[in-house]
């Protein structure tokens, strides 16, 4: 007897479904197409579930489709063709994104870089690592651009020279463009608010230069409580919110070893690469092995010139 539940055919030993005896009458009986005798006649029908009550469709196989005498009558779904247009297949494709596990806890970014990890189905973890690892990814990645298009910008940075419109003033500043425009006149005994442009030219920072202001901006400030604050880089490994999702990746990755023994080393040495990828090679996991270095973060005192204003 078929199995009601789950929408199977019945059990090879059912003669409805005795693929020996279908392919005579047609050799593109597939395997629902069931043998019904209709008017004293061995005939091949349709075979599909109904949708009311138990009981399979008589109708004769392909009837009223283009491929008659075999596979679903027109009543139950034997015309269709699945999309066919680009759009079509477009929004079947994106089925997975609107409607997977985790569609509802990523972002779109996100939601890509998990499906490109889908590569394998199996007994394990792998959805898991895998969404953890896509928003790690994004994160790595963020991060990076951030501190790139900070490092770009102090390169092609200009000075910008301004003058005090006060007639008893006249003082002239120069300030770097990143700085941007001072709200008024430096002079102390003046501080006007009136200051024009009056020319600009291109600073020619260093490459030094340009990676302290990038690593400056790309800093995460957070209280110690007492009156102290720290800050890391965000993206390094002194990151602490990377810090967490790596542990975490790890011990899933861990676990998922337990259950798939065979393909463990695999998964891990391919995380890895595309983490060193992200990352610009500065983070990793591992187990088994000693912990990697973690710097630990910067504390400075609240009333420090760097605190100031923050």
């Amino acid at each position: 007897m078929a199995d009601e539940k789950l929408n199977t055919p019945a059990v090879a030993a059912d003669p409805a479904y005795d693929m020996a005896k279908k392919s005579r009458i047609n050799a593109k009986a597939d395997q629902k197409n069931r043998l019904e005798i209709i008017r004293g006649r061995e005939v091949l029908t349709c075979g599909a579930r109904k949708k009311k009550g138990p009981g399979f469709c008589k109708s004769t196989a392909g009837a009223g489709t283009q491929h008659p005498g075999y596979g679903r009558c027109k009543y139950c779904g034997g015309s269709s063709t699945g999309p066919k247009t680009e759009e079509g297949k477009s929004v079947v494709a994106n089925n997975p994104r609107k409607h997977g596990f985790y569609s509802e806890a990523l972002s779109p970014a996100e939601q890509v870089a998990y499906e490109e990890e889908l590569v394998t189905e199996s007994m394990g973890l792998q959805h898991e690592i895998y969404m953890l690892k896509a928003k790690i990814k994004l994160y790595l990645v963020n991060w990076r651009k951030k501190w790139e298009s900070f490092y770009s910008r102090k390169l092609a940075e200009k000075y910008i020279k301004y003058k005090c419109l006060n007639p008893d003033c006249g003082r002239t500043m120069v300030m770097g463009a990143l700085e941007g425009k001072p709200g008024y006149c430096l002079n102390v005994k003046c501080q006007d608010k009136r200051l024009e442009l009056i020319d600009s030219w291109v600073a020619e920072r260093t490459h030094e230069e340009a990676e302290k202001y990038a690593d400056t901006q790309s800093r995460v400030w957070y209280s110690e409580g007492e009156g102290a604050r720290s800050y890391y880089h965000a993206g390094s490994l002194e990151d602490r919110t990377l810090d967490r999702a790596l542990n975490t990746l790890g011990r899933l990755i861990e676990k998922h070893a337990r259950l798939n023994p065979n393909s463990s080393d695999d998964l891990l040495g391919q995380i890895n690469a595309e983490l060193r990828a992200a990352s610009k090679g500065k983070v990793s996991i591992s187990w088994g092995g000693e912990a990697q270095a973690r710097q630990n973060p910067v504390t400075t005192p609240k009333n420090s010139p760097e605190n100031v204003g923050k």
